[in-house]
């Protein structure tokens, strides 16, 4: 098993069938069997993988999309974010922060459980993202994200990387079982979490040697 070390650089990779469509750059905080614990500071930058012409997503039909060239275009983080990917889990959950530190809320990205990979370069945690998402505020309120877009696309199965609706669904509805529970990890846990005053923003706007390296799965 790969495991990341405190304050390892960590590039997780968001893929779009057999396509990278994010890499984020974060420092580990902490793995071990239950999952990995990993930060982003605010003012990080991490690449979105757009058009040659440098047309995103929901600027281009889907069909379109999945089978054009693209290219890694930077993009700042605009706030701190403290990211939780249990071991085979089909979600991760960030906290995130204002720029003062102050907790501001919870963003569940429902997603394929991430696999961690480490080369001599590298380290990573590739997975795939399901679009759907579950928006929880500080009060633990909480409400669908993407619910449209989720859905425009399941109507397109020879390209979209989703083929199984139901089990994104009930993955989100795991999560906001524990919401309405006040649950771990909706109980107040690392909402004053504060990093190694150490890691600064990583600001270099060019992605490393092997970024697309092959996917782990």
């Amino acid at each position: 098993m790969v495991t990341f070390e405190p304050g390892e650089l960590v590039y997780v990779r968001h893929f779009q069938n057999t396509q990278i469509g994010g890499l984020f750059r974060m420092r580990a905080v902490r793995h071990d069997e239950r999952g990995a614990l990993l930060w982003c500071a605010h003012g990080t930058c991490g690449w979105h993988l757009n058009r040659l012409d440098d047309r995103r997503m929901s600027q281009i039909p889907l069909a379109e999309w999945v089978t054009g060239p693209k290219q890694p275009m930077p993009f700042v983080a605009r706030h701190s974010a403290l990211s939780w990917h249990p071991t085979g889990a089909d979600y991760s959950v960030r906290w995130l922060f204002d720029t003062d530190g102050r907790f501001r809320s919870w963003y569940v990205n429902l997603e394929r459980p991430g696999v961690a990979w480490r080369d001599p370069r590298l380290a990573g945690l590739d997975t795939t993202d399901w679009d759907l998402d579950v928006w929880v505020d500080a009060d633990r309120t909480w409400r669908w994200k993407d619910e449209d877009v989720f859905a425009e696309r399941l109507t397109q199965p020879e390209h979209y990387w989703v083929d199984d609706e139901a089990r994104v669904r009930r993955a989100g509805r795991e999560v906001i079982d524990l919401v309405e529970a006040g649950v771990f990890p909706f109980d107040g846990t690392w909402c004053d979490y504060r990093p190694d005053p150490s890691w600064a923003a990583d600001t270099g706007d060019t992605p490393p040697p092997g970024w697309d390296r092959p996917r782990s799965w």
